[in-house]
């Protein structure tokens, strides 16, 4: 299985609660960069997974519009900040193999550096915190602890 793992662009600071805040200008245009990077690869994606929260909606518009790509969307609770890594491995594990091909989650911090130092077996004290619009592309083998290997990083 192919893995990309994005955080939502930069959103505003505040909203009425944390679920509504919106993507801002410049979170906008860094996601658009990182696509157009993704589409000069010439990558392909199955599925794309994203949090229900209205920055994580609007960044998989903008990416999956200017990355040309057109893939079955699907907005799931476990992906917004308070899940674990342990918890969204274990929903992969369980998808049919076919829809396990090359899957696009879309997330927050900390879920998304998190997931990145699990499947790497990156030890805490070299976490990685993934930046917003930033992703990593990972080969995994299954979706387990350990189990994966960083291909490359995309930042805008």
């Amino acid at each position: 299985m192919k893995l990309f793992l994005l955080r939502h662009g930069q959103a505003e600071p505040q909203a009425h609660d944390d679920a509504a805040r919106r993507l801002t200008g410049l979170g906008k245009r860094d996601v658009e960069k990182v696509a157009q990077l993704f589409a000069a690869k010439s990558e392909t994606l199955t599925h794309c997974f994203y949090s229900p929260y209205v920055r994580t909606t609007q960044t998989v518009q903008v990416f999956l519009q200017h990355a040309g790509v057109q893939v079955h969307e699907e907005s799931l609770a476990l992906l917004t900040p308070e899940h674990s890594a342990k918890t969204v491995l274990g929903y992969l594990a369980a998808l049919p193999q076919t829809e396990q091909a090359s899957v696009l989650l879309v997330s927050h911090n900390p879920l998304v550096s998190e997931l990145l130092a699990v499947l790497t077996d990156t030890e805490h004290a070299n976490l990685h915190i993934v930046s917003t619009s930033e992703l990593n592309v990972l080969a995994v083998e299954v979706p387990a602890s350990g189990q994966g290997t960083l291909l490359y990083r995309l930042q805008p």
